[in-house]
Formats: structure tokens, C-alpha cells, sequence
């Protein structure tokens, strides 16, 4: 009998031990491992025993800063008590104000929070910092402000710490001070509790955000110290490497960060995106793949797939996904969705699919240089000649210095087509000088000068001559590239000597040239005759 209660008393402790609470929900919140928070959370949700509008605003708090703000607002909605002096439900309906930018209905709720806690409760002013805080700066003042009442009320509390530390840093840009208060806040942290490796982590990062690289490291490796299986270090410590170009223990770091967050889906996440900064595509393709065997609906290893495609030019596969994904109708497209989508559909020819995401991505970063370029050429191929000419200024305008030779050379030829030889003659007289050994530019400005003035004034000439003198050297390592344009050329070159030049023989030399490129080109066979 001593033996069976001996047995149950081992199970019983086994299962205390075991157990899982809030706090450690919390905890892990505090650590940003929030893959494991809502694991422990939704636990105690169904445990029957927790109290469940406290579980559901913690829950909301945990999908939340998972950027999953629809299944937050849900659990938002079920912090509801018939207590109305029940403070957390007044924070949550506060934060669903927020999500819904509606800042006065949200101070309104966050007020009554307060009024229900009698200002005296340190978790209620940090919930409130937290809600103006995380996961996106709503209200940078307001968040410290609550968070520092908090950590009035309870000095001690190192969830308050360490989010006004970060509060601090993220001031920084405007009072170089905050810098120095955030560091002091995570030290008081450590302070308090010497085995908290989230505050090393913490400094690490205000080392990074101050380039000092080697300092972010040793900090990041103190906080593996504490904890080896601590997943968010490995990523913290992959991205400092990736700050070095140390690109190989960058990855072996971001591995280890994915080996010690099996379902997260966001540790995948992670590595794509630094494999992908790293230009590692064909690593993104094999990673993203993987990710999907166990997860084949997840929209960001479906979107990295059409990123890396693209940067493979493997234009068709990344088209064919981009389509197959924005036809979802539960896919939220990214900025970075419309721009990768637009350059699919430009390369693989679909220009009114390529123009309508153009749109969309300008519409979500006006000032993008190279995006308005991309923009103004698919107009341009479009032969939506007119808008593709507003775009190009567009970009002259707002980038300047980035308005370079290639976009000159489109609106040039766009001029041209709309009949303005003026205007494309001064824009490719602009392309030369930006880009005085190109061929190009001459070519292009010779054909418009055929329509200035009478074609017996050969304004053209000059251009054409040096046309040739460029492309002559060129010529012989890819003959089919320029060999049309150099026949134009000389038969205009010969015409000329015929004509102003009095000079027969120089007219012979160039039509000459002409037939080596193509014997039987009628036409510079018929100049021939002419000097008979």
C-alpha cells in the first residue's frame, strides 16, 4: 500500500511540476516566444479551471504580436465579465479601438481600465503602454508614460523594464539620451534577476542598433550561456552574423533557431528572409519547400517562393505562383507581394497584369526610384507612350540623381513615336552627354534628326558618323546585334559624301561596307549604281 501511494504521490507531483501556468504564459511572452505563449495559453483556455477572460485577453495579446490581428480581435472580444469593474476588459476593448484607429474611443477605455484598478495596479499601466506600443508605435508618449507608472507602482517588475528600455531606444532618434535609459533599464533588469537572458538579448540589440557588432555578439552569447535552448538568441545572434558577413554561421545559427521552434511557422519565416537578403535563392526555394510539406497553405513560404523565383529569372514559375496566390481569397497581399508581382508579370510579357500591381506598389511607396522606372517602362511596352513619358518625369523629378541614361532613352524614343522630334532630340542629346560612349544615343538621334528640317540638310550626318566609329569596334564580337543599324548608317554616311561631301569615292567606301554586312541589300545596291 506504501508503494501505490507512494507511485500516486509521484504522479501527482510529476503533474504539478508539469503544469503550465499563466505566468509562464507570460514569461514566454516576456522572452517573445510567442508560439509557445498561445501553446500554453490555449491549454489553460480548455483546462476549465483558469479564468477565461483573462486566458482570452492574453491570448489576444499573443496573436496579436504574431501578426495575426484578426484571431486577436476574436479573443479580444472575449474579455467579457458581468463585473464591470473588471479593468482587463476595458484594455481589451481599448486595443480593439486601436486596431481600428480610433484613438479617442481607445483612451476613453484605457481611462475606465485605470479608474476600475484604482491607478494602483502596475499590470494595468503596462498593458496600456504595451497596447500604444507593440506591436506597431501607435503613440510612442503615451507608451512610456504608462509604462514608467507602472514600474512606479512595482520597481521590481521586469516585464516593465524591459519594454520601457525598448521604449527608450526607440525615442532615441530624437533625444540621443534615451539610449543610455534604455541600457540602464535592461542592466536594472538583470539586476533583479541575474538568469534573465531576454535582458542580454536586449542589449545586444542596442549594441547592434549602434553598430558596435563584436559588443552585440559576446551579449547575445551571455544570453545563450543561461539558456543554450533559448530560440530567439540563435536568430538574434544569425542577424548580428549576417551584420559581419559572417554568412555561414549566420545560417548555422538561424538553423539551429528553426531546430528549436518545430510548428513555428515564423522561425521558417526568419530564415527565408535572411537567406533571401543573402541572395541564397536557390536556399530560399529549398527552405520555402520544406516549410510547405507540413504547411502547404502558408502564404509566406508561397510569397518567398515568388520572390526567389524572380531573382532566378525563372519568370514563368514565379508568374504562374504570384497568379495562383493573389486568385486566394484569403491572401493578404504585402507591398513587397505587388512589386514582385508586377516584375513577374512585366518579364514574362503580361503588361496589364504588370501595370495594375505597378499601381498598387506606388500607391504603397510613391517614392520608390526604381519602381516608377519599372512603371514608366511597362507603360512604355504597353505603347501607352504619353503616361509612360509623365512616369519618366515623375521619377526625374522626385529622384533626380537616379533619373539615369536608360530612362532618357525611353522617353526619347517615346517622343519620337508621338511625332515630338524636338523634345526627343533634346532628350537624346541629354542621353549622350550622360552616357557619351553608348551607341545608342547617337543612333536614336540621328533617325530623329531625319525628321527635322529637309532630309537634303543631313542634320543627321554627325550622328551617324559617330554611330559608326563606336559600334565599328564592337561589331565583330556580335555581328547580328548591330548589323542592320550599320547598314542604315553607311548608306546614310554614303549618301551624304554623294551629295555634300562631292567625294564619290568616300560615298563608294561606305556603301562598300554596307555589302559586307549584306551583299544583297537592295537598297545600298541601288545607291551604288548612282555613283556610275
Amino acid at each position: 500500500m506504501k508503494n501505490v501511494i507512494l507511485v500516486a504521490l509521484t504522479l501527482f507531483m510529476a503533474a504539478r511540476v508539469s503544469a503550465q501556468t499563466l505566468q509562464d504564459a507570460q514569461r514566454e511572452m516576456d522572452n517573445e516566444s510567442y508560439f509557445k505563449a498561445k501553446h500554453i495559453l490555449n491549454k489553460l483556455l480548455n483546462d476549465g479551471t483558469s479564468n477565461k477572460s483573462e486566458i482570452a485577453y492574453y491570448l489576444g495579446n499573443a496573436y496579436l504580436k504574431s501578426d495575426d490581428v484578426d484571431s486577436a480581435i476574436m479573443f479580444y472580444k472575449m474579455v467579457n465579465d458581468p463585473d464591470t469593474k473588471y479593468a482587463l476588459n476595458y484594455v481589451a476593448k481599448g486595443r480593439i479601438s486601436l486596431l481600428q484607429k480610433n484613438k479617442v474611443d481607445a483612451k476613453l477605455n484605457f481611462d475606465k481600465a485605470l479608474q476600475y484598478s484604482k491607478f494602483k495596479n502596475a499590470t494595468i499601466y503596462f498593458e496600456i503602454g504595451d497596447a500604444y506600443f507593440r506591436p506597431n508605435i501607435i503613440d510612442l508618449t503615451e507608451a512610456i508614460k504608462n509604462l514608467e507608472a507602472g514600474l512606479g507602482l512595482d520597481n521590481k517588475n521586469t516585464s516593465i523594464m524591459l519594454e520601457l528600455g525598448d521604449a527608450y531606444l526607440e525615442n532615441s532618434s530624437s533625444d540621443p539620451t534615451m539610449g543610455g535609459k534604455a541600457m540602464t533599464q535592461y542592466q536594472n533588469a538583470r539586476g533583479v534577476n541575474k538568469n534573465l537572458s531576454i535582458a542580454w538579448i536586449k542589449e545586444g540589440r542596442l549594441d547592434v542598433r549602434g553598430q558596435i557588432y563584436d559588443q552585440a555578439i559576446d551579449a547575445f552569447n551571455k544570453a545563450l550561456a543561461i539558456d543554450q535552448n533559448y530560440p530567439i538568441v540563435h536568430k538574434e545572434l544569425g542577424e548580428a552574423y549576417y551584420l559581419t558577413k559572417n554568412f555561414d554561421k549566420m545560417i548555422s545559427e538561424f538553423q539551429k533557431y528553426i531546430d528549436l521552434s518545430p510548428g513555428d511557422t515564423k522561425a521558417r519565416v526568419g530564415l527565408l528572409e535572411m537567406l533571401f537578403r543573402n541572395k541564397a535563392y536557390d536556399r530560399v526555394v529549398d527552405e520555402a519547400n520544406k516549410g510547405l510539406k507540413t504547411d502547404p497553405n502558408n502564404m509566406d513560404y508561397l510569397r518567398f517562393l515568388i520572390y526567389a523565383n524572380y531573382e532566378l529569372k525563372r519568370y514563368k514559375d514565379g508568374a504562374d505562383a504570384a497568379n495562383a496566390i493573389f486568385a486566394l481569397s484569403n491572401f493578404k497581399p504585402k507591398p513587397r507581394d505587388y512589386i514582385y508581382a508586377a516584375r513577374l508579370a512585366a518579364a514574362t510579357g503580361d503588361t496589364t497584369r504588370a501595370m495594375n500591381y505597378f499601381k498598387v506598389a506606388l500607391v504603397n511607396d510613391s517614392s520608390n526610384c526604381d519602381l516608377i522606372g519599372e512603371y514608366a517602362k511597362v507603360l512604355y511596352l504597353a505603347r501607352h507612350y504619353d503616361e509612360s513619358i509623365k512616369e519618366y518625369m515623375v521619377k526625374k523629378q522626385v529622384c533626380n540623381d537616379k533619373y539615369g541614361a536608360i530612362d532618357m532613352y525611353y522617353v526619347g524614343r517615346a517622343y519620337l513615336i508621338l511625332d515630338d522630334s524636338l523634345d526627343a532630340d533634346t532628350t537624346f542629346g541629354d542621353f549622350i552627354n550622360k552616357s557619351p560612349t553608348t551607341p545608342d544615343g547617337y543612333y536614336w538621334r540621328a533617325r530623329t534628326n531625319l525628321k527635322i528640317g529637309k532630309l537634303e540638310d543631313f542634320y543627321s550626318y554627325p550622328y551617324y558618323q559617330k554611330y559608326t566609329d563606336l559600334v565599328e569596334p564592337l561589331a565583330p564580337a556580335n555581328p547580328a546585334k548591330y548589323k542592320s543599324n550599320l547598314i542604315e548608317a553607311y548608306d546614310y554616311l554614303g549618301l551624304y559624301f554623294i551629295d555634300k561631301g562631292k567625294d564619290k569615292a568616300k560615298a563608294k567606301e561606305y556603301f562598300q561596307k554596307a555589302l559586307e554586312l549584306d551583299p544583297n541589300d537592295e537598297n545600298t545596291l541601288e545607291f551604288m549604281k548612282q555613283l556610275k
